[in-house]
């Protein structure tokens, strides 16, 4: 049934109507704590008037709508984007984050400069700000990324444009918040107009909400192509380095540095170089005041201007966009987000260069991607919990490594067959589209 005949209970309506009249209540409040984010990061404070559902500029009509939130589902969506280009379809790109817009920018600028693609900011979930955005730029398709689940825009969408919600996942933990709110979630997801899942267990998930028919079509970050220039700009680093091991932390955060630092630190001499790499850049100023704290000698990528020998103990990777780098200069990756009850972060970058990861206890969010890894002996998990006990079980890995480094290289080996194995998800979407 397509959603335009899906029926939507009185109930539903009446839900959606006390949604809008909190959202008019609190937005006043969110206006200013967007300025006030703007004070660290003056960009929160750029094209305010996009998040209530005012555009400037020539109108953009009739083009596929993208939205994702900020730059892991923008890195994602490029695959399917530069598919979609290459099939003559114009692009609406939207954000929610400045960094997803940065990102955004820099992996298609030539496409905006072609005309091809826009970007601009989703407004805000309520009635006017989204009315006004589809009046505006009237999409002939919404493809929502990832985790994307926005009642009004799907409410308010529902006679103009179906909507897709791709490379969709859906944890346990979110299945059951959704399920205590029982048919409201059903309708509420019954509104796209296809869930396109990651794997077999996000499917699962939405079927236990009552949705049926939702198609496994893989991870679309699988099929990402990380920038050459700094995947060679990392190697490049690596050989200036002689030797020396590298260990990457990728996307840290709070807390995590300090326990990486900690099992790093009991390390025999010559350690290897630890690199650093914080999901929130802003926050280097921690990391930084911790390193003084432990008398330990670092420096920032921002600081350097080519690859040299360095000497410092600890590199903070305080740039944007070049994670690729990061990633490409170390021997193997601790992953962020794993270690302190997050959730974890993308293992899949990693992996694709050819990099052992190591995971902390909590990867909700790559559950599936997370244990199959594991399984094929390219993801090595800690299995404590308490940050001391992390501690002891870092240090034993590091050293592990560190004194016999074979295993590091044979570890490699396996990680691009598995990359390989789990490309073409961005084929298995555009199928599921309907375009013409």
């Amino acid at each position: 049934m397509s959603k335009k005949n899906q029926p939507i209970s009185g109930v539903f309506v009446l839900v959606m109507m006390v949604y809008q009249c909190l959202w008019h209540v609190v937005l006043p409040f969110v206006l200013v704590r967007l300025w006030w984010k703007g004070r660290k990061e003056p960009s929160y404070r750029a094209h305010i008037l996009e998040r209530i559902g005012f555009y400037k500029g020539e109108a953009f009509t009739n083009a596929i709508w993208v939205h994702a939130v900020s730059v892991g589902e923008t890195r994602a969506s490029a695959p399917l984007i530069h598919a979609l280009v290459a099939s003559k379809h114009r692009i609406l790109l939207t954000h929610t984050t400045p960094t997803g817009r940065k990102t955004g920018a820099d992996l298609f600028q030539s496409y905006i400069n072609q005309g091809v693609l826009k970007q601009c900011y989703l407004p805000y979930d309520f009635c006017w700000p989204i009315s006004r955005f589809l009046r505006q730029f009237k999409p002939s398709k919404g493809l929502m990324m990832e985790t994307e689940v926005w009642p009004s825009i799907l409410f308010f969408s529902k006679n103009k444009l179906p909507i897709y919600l791709i490379n969709g996942r859906l944890s346990l933990k979110s299945s059951l918040n959704f399920a205590k709110f029982g048919n409201l979630s059903k309708e509420l997801f019954s509104l796209f107009e296809k869930i396109l899942a990651q794997t077999q267990s996000d499917a699962k998930h939405y079927e236990t909400l009552g949705i049926q028919n939702c198609p496994v079509t893989g991870n679309l970050k699988f099929d990402v192509q990380l920038a050459p220039e700094q995947i060679s700009y990392g190697q490049l680093w690596k050989k200036s380095l002689s030797n020396r091991q590298v260990i990457t932390l990728a996307s840290s955060r709070e807390g995590e540095e300090e326990m990486v630092i900690r099992a790093w630190g009991q390390l025999q001499d010559p350690k290897p170089l630890l690199v650093i790499v914080p999901r929130h850049l802003p926050r280097t100023i921690e990391i930084e005041r911790f390193l003084n704290q432990q008398h330990i000698a670092y420096t920032k990528r921002s600081m350097i201007t080519s690859p040299i020998n360095l000497t410092q103990d600890v590199l903070i990777g305080d740039t944007m966009g070049e994670m690729a780098s990061y990633l490409s200069m170390a021997d193997y990756v601790v992953m962020g987000g794993t270690l302190m009850g997050t959730g974890g972060q993308n293992l899949i970058e990693p992996i694709s260069l050819g990099k052992p990861v190591i995971l902390g206890p909590s990867t909700y969010n790559f559950a599936d991607i997370s244990q199959a890894a594991i399984v094929a002996g390219i993801a090595i998990p800690l299995r404590k919990s308490t940050p001391i006990q992390i501690e002891n079980e870092l240090f034993n890995l590091f050293q592990d490594f560190q004194s016999c480094p074979q295993k590091i290289e044979n570890m490699s080996l396996f990680c691009s067959e598995f990359a390989k194995h789990h490309q073409g998800a961005t084929t298995k979407t555009i199928n599921y589209l309907n375009l013409p």
